[in-house]
């Protein structure tokens, strides 16, 4: 037997005892276990201040009873802050947080953060959030939130973090992300070189994995009032991970659900207009549904 052959039969015979390692690992865990349970998600993205929604959040959690709630972010509204950011930096300045009508919008975007963190905490659903992009000040967006979550063990925020639960680990990373940004104050986003620390231990993660993203990769479902929003880190980050489910959102034309690699993307669309998902695990089949069709149930 050449050489060239000796090595490809020891290479076939290291990948077989690696798969049927890794069958073996699946039928134990089968077995601890036992069958694996059909779970339903309800999936969110982007309320900014939607108040007007917010009663019917918890008809659609009662109406679905999902296993978990997933948030993609954007509870505030920041316009006014936005629009100083992007005037600063179109004119290469500095933005100011106490600019014209910010420190007024801050108040109003602060209730809209309780609001809504409490509604769907008190569902007593597992509820795993992230922040968006106009989810700013980070010092104010974090202590409300963890302040929240001190009360509610439900309520589990996810933004740079890992959670564990039976069939899968969920992760997620909110904000804008970009090459080499970080503003804290006036928006959130982070830079390329944060990020892939922050999510650094997900390749070594074994099992099934659910991200939570704010801003989507690029896809067909990047789409935000004509313009593409995608994050080509974030494919970068699906290729290398090989997540089973990618929930995003800010891209509020980009509804939809499409694959890559081995990972189901779904945007749920804009929760301002009443827009969520619904989606069965591990089948992956996805439901849109609208909160306004509950008005009349």
């Amino acid at each position: 037997m050449t050489k060239i052959v000796w090595e490809a039969v020891k290479y076939r015979n290291e990948h077989d005892r690696r798969r049927d390692a890794d069958e073996g690992l699946r039928r134990d865990r089968r077995n601890i276990l036992g069958p694996r349970k059909i779970l339903k998600f309800l999936c969110f993205t982007d309320y900014r201040g939607a108040s007007s929604l917010l009663p019917l959040i918890p008809r659609a959690v009662e109406a679905e009873d999902p296993d978990f709630i997933f948030y993609c972010g954007g509870t505030m509204k920041g316009e006014k802050r936005l629009k100083e950011y992007e005037t600063a930096r179109k004119f290469h300045g500095k933005p100011d947080p106490q600019g014209p009508g910010i420190p007024q919008e801050m108040a109003q975007d602060t209730e809209h953060l309780q609001q809504f963190l409490l509604k769907i905490a008190d569902t007593q659903k597992v509820f795993y959030p992230i922040p968006g992009m106009t989810d700013a000040p980070e010092s104010l967006y974090f202590k409300t939130v963890y302040n929240y979550a001190h009360i509610y063990p439900n309520l589990r925020p996810v933004h740079e973090m890992l959670f564990r639960e039976d069939q899968f680990m969920v992760a997620g990373f909110g904000g804008d992300l970009s090459i080499g940004e970080d503003n804290r104050d006036i928006i959130l986003q982070y830079s390329r070189t944060w990020v892939e620390f922050a999510l650094r231990r997900l390749e070594y993660f074994p099992g099934e994995k659910i991200l939570l993203f704010h801003s989507p990769p690029v896809c067909r479902l990047d789409q935000s009032d004509g313009e593409h929003c995608g994050i080509l880190l974030i494919n970068e980050i699906i290729e290398r991970v090989s997540p089973k489910l990618v929930l995003c959102g800010r891209a509020w034309s980009g509804q939809g659900a499409v694959k890559l690699g081995t990972a189901a993307v779904v945007n749920p669309g804009p929760l301002y207009e009443g827009h969520y998902a619904v989606i069965d695990y591990p089948s992956l089949d996805v439901q849109f549904k609208n909160l306004k069709n509950l008005r009349n149930s």
